[in-house]
């Protein structure tokens, strides 16, 4: 069905797109898997051998129901794919064992044309072993390896990496959810030091083996990211005297980071400051710190920390953390600022809830500004506020609130119309029934009096049940309506005055209009209960009539 609707729809563009060169085809069709560009061929001649040429390749088992079917159609790409066309790009998502023979073909033949970028994703339904000279490459300038689970599990299985690789060419090398193996003697990761061009490296959850601690060391890397962390994970270094650019997320470990003179960016988000170590740093130019959970630190930890960043000329904050700060001023007020060189700072909010703030919160201080701002009295400054981070937000509710309460107003409104117009149609019959009523309160000969009265007493007691119900019913509009102004008032309070301006005359006009239409609400009730009294009243009469003894 799906392959019918590709064709279907690619025809319809098949006039605009037959006329492309076939390098602007290659690259449109790098957006779709392969198994989707062969497909293609069934479209026109000009199509069929079109994918025979692609320089990218994306293959998954995950298209496919079972993993034989998906190695037969590997064997028939690559058998009628051009072997004089390189590849350049090779994506790979798998299940299953490494040692499947379509993982080693699809592999060998991406190296053999000299591919330059490869990515290959491990569905993990078991612990797996991946050979590293799988991927031994002249010509491999990135690569990617992560491993995902393919449903829920009971527990997390895991990718290990064995024997050795050589990988000249690369410069960029990401790693997600990968275990590690690292020499007995320094901790270092070995497969990282074998790669001598290596620029770039990313490490997302990923651990060593049988250690609770590695190094990373490379005499080149320049920019280094660390994500997450495995849970049994002590302490990461880093040693890398040419690095230049540092993202450490959200650490499961202590960071400790030395012997990089030529830092100058670096990037800190964690929960807490005392599990980041880092050195002395003379080159940076840009700073970005995001303390989660700063109040369960020292504060000491925190001026440790700012007091090594001192060379930095562009520094963010989060407001968390100068909070924190600012509950402990005896630290900082005899000593001086320590950023000297500072062309910027910005102070930011990373918790913007009420409910995800400390109970016993301390707001930024005069002393902690000037600690920081001293030194560089030039500096700009900027601080953003909760209130600036939650405007969009909160305008947008009060705006989507809004609307919903002029639909109920409306809505009542129309109620109140149409309730009113039948209450009107039923006051002639009412009339007529009370002339009627008083031609009856001659005596009249007493037959079958019990089940009368009876019959007056039950519809007296249903006049009263559909007055509390019509009672009740307003009453709920009523009490939603004045909710719905509730929330937006309190919504309008949180905002910048530059944006309530914006919003307010909207806001009054629809408290005006809520006024008129409750009003019209209670004279509607007034009209039912004084209906209800008349009813109540013919009925009583009616009553005291039929059981008169006397009559």
């Amino acid at each position: 069905m799906g392959s019918r609707h590709c064709r279907r729809r690619m025809n319809v563009n098949g006039d605009r797109l037959i006329n492309l060169p076939d390098d602007l085809i290659h690259k449109i069709l790098s957006y779709i898997g392969i198994k989707q560009a062969v497909e293609t061929s069934a479209l026109a001649s000009r199509w069929r051998f079109v994918w025979t040429s692609l320089p990218y390749l994306s293959f998954s088992s995950e298209d496919f129901p079972t993993l034989p079917k998906f190695s037969k159609f590997v064997n028939h790409v690559l058998s009628l794919r051009n072997n004089e066309i390189e590849v350049s790009f090779v994506n790979l998502t798998f299940r299953g064992k490494v040692s499947q023979v379509f993982v080693r073909r699809i592999l060998d033949y991406a190296i053999s044309h000299n591919v330059q970028q490869l990515t290959v994703t491990c569905l993990l339904e078991n612990d797996i072993e991946f050979p590293l000279s799988l991927f031994s490459s002249l010509s491999l300038k990135n690569l990617t390896l992560k491993t995902e689970l393919c449903a829920p599990r009971r527990r997390s299985y895991s990718c290990t990496l064995s024997s050795m690789w050589l990988l000249p060419a690369l410069t960029t090398l990401h790693l997600d959810r990968i275990e590690l193996p690292v020499d007995n003697t320094d901790k270092c990761i070995g497969l990282i030091s074998k790669c001598m061009n290596l620029k770039n490296l990313t490490l997302e959850n990923c651990g060593p083996v049988r250690s609770n601690n590695f190094t990373i060391c490379h005499s080149g890397l320049s920019n280094l990211k660390i994500e997450g962390g495995r849970w049994y994970v002590v302490l990461v270094s880093v040693v890398a005297p040419q690095l230049k650019k540092l993202s450490i997320i959200s650490p499961t470990s202590e960071i400790q980071i030395s012997a990089a003179p030529d830092l100058a960016y670096l990037l800190l988000q964690n929960y807490y400051c005392s599990s980041i170590s880092v050195d002395d740093f003379p080159q940076l130019e840009e700073v970005d710190v995001c303390i989660f959970d700063p109040h369960r630190d020292d504060p000491q930890e925190v001026v440790s920390l700012l007091q090594r960043l001192h060379s930095v000329k562009y520094l963010r904050l989060n407001l968390e953390i100068l909070e924190h700060l600012s509950s402990s001023v005896e630290l900082i007020s005899h000593q001086p600022s320590p950023f000297t060189n500072l062309k910027s700072l910005k102070i930011y909010p990373k918790r913007v809830d009420e409910q995800d703030l400390p109970k016993k919160r301390v707001d930024m201080s005069v002393e902690v500004k000037k600690y920081l701002l001293d030194g560089s009295p030039s500096a700009a400054f900027t601080i953003v506020s909760r209130e600036e981070l939650n405007a969009p937000k909160n305008a947008t509710l009060a705006q989507d609130l809004m609307v919903e309460l002029q639909v109920l107003l409306e809505q009542e409104k129309a109620n109140t119309m149409t309730n009113k117009a039948h209450m009107e149609q039923r006051d002639a019959p009412m009339e007529s029934h009370k002339g009627k009523m008083h031609e009856q309160e001659q005596p009249q000969p007493d037959t079958n009096m019990q089940p009368h009265i009876m019959g007056c007493t039950a519809q007296m007691k249903n006049y009263w049940k559909d007055l509390i119900v019509r009672i009740e019913q307003r009453k709920e509009k009523a009490c939603l309506i004045i909710s719905k102004l509730e929330a937006i008032e309190k919504l309008l309070a949180k905002l910048p005055a530059s944006k309530r301006a914006m919003i307010q005359p909207c806001f009054s006009s629809l408290c005006s209009e809520a006024d008129i239409i409750t009003s019209k609400v209670t004279d509607l009730l007034k009209m039912q209960c004084d209906e209800n009294r008349s009813r109540l009243s013919v009925c009583f009469r009616e009553l005291a009539t039929s059981s008169d003894p006397s009559s």
